[in-house]
């Protein structure tokens, strides 16, 4: 059996992949922050994890939050939406 597949059926199958693939690295990077965050805060906020001012630990949807936060900033940076070119244009 030989399928023919028209540019719409492509297009529509990359975009679905390329959706699956973006959920699939912020559920990822929403358990890497849920469980290496009380390591990271050590590191990074000694003085305040001691006193009380940076909670060690951080609930699912805070990490997802962050998550997701965090992988909008970097897309939109590394795919061109938000650029900075010195004054000069590169079309």
């Amino acid at each position: 059996m030989k399928l023919k597949l028209d540019k719409a059926t492509t297009v529509a199958g990359m975009i679905g992949l390329g959706v699956f693939v973006a959920c699939f690295n912020v559920i990822v990077g929403t358990f890497l922050l849920k469980f290496g965050w009380a390591k990271v805060s050590i590191i990074l906020f000694p003085g305040l994890v001691e006193s009380g001012g940076v909670n060690q630990f951080l609930s699912f949807w805070d990490a997802f939050y962050v998550a997701l936060f965090t992988y909008f900033i970097l897309k939109a940076f590394t795919t061109g939406i938000a650029t900075a070119n010195k004054g000069k244009d590169n079309k």
